[in-house]
């Protein structure tokens, strides 16, 4: 995919090249370069595309426990705390957070900045991605 990419990086360099030199006395000299090249990265980025998915994605399936887990030990996951404890302290526990390798629910908890209702509500990771 990488070379694909590439190379389709620099069909569209010649592209470009073209349609700034090639209207010489408004012959367009250059659009046979130009179409070739174009038909060119058409092929190579549908080829690429069902060669990734047959041999890349086919069959995969994501592993929910992980997701979870990393949604959960991402630090990100303070913002959701910044109205209700306040900035200066939700950066703090991403500091400790990060030096302790704990979770911002567990410091949380430990601390008792907010109760569990409150916490759980607070730190939906849906609550932060779907629209309001």
């Amino acid at each position: 995919m990488m070379q694909l990419c590439a190379r389709v990086i620099g069909n569209d360099a010649c592209i470009t090249t073209c349609g700034a030199t090639g209207g010489n006395f408004q012959l367009n000299i250059m659009m046979p370069v130009m179409g070739q090249t174009t038909l060119e990265s058409i092929e190579l980025l549908s080829a690429g595309t069902l060669a990734f998915i047959e041999f890349c994605i086919a069959g995969l399936e994501p592993n929910e426990t992980q997701c979870q887990a990393m949604v959960e030990q991402s630090l990100a996951m303070s913002t959701s705390l910044n109205p209700l404890i306040g900035y200066e302290a939700a950066s703090k526990l991403v500091k400790e957070a990060f030096a302790s390798g704990k979770t911002i629910r567990e410091l949380c908890k430990e601390k008792g900045l907010l109760d569990e209702i409150t916490l759980t509500e607070a730190l939906d990771p849906w609550k932060m991605t779907e629209p309001h």
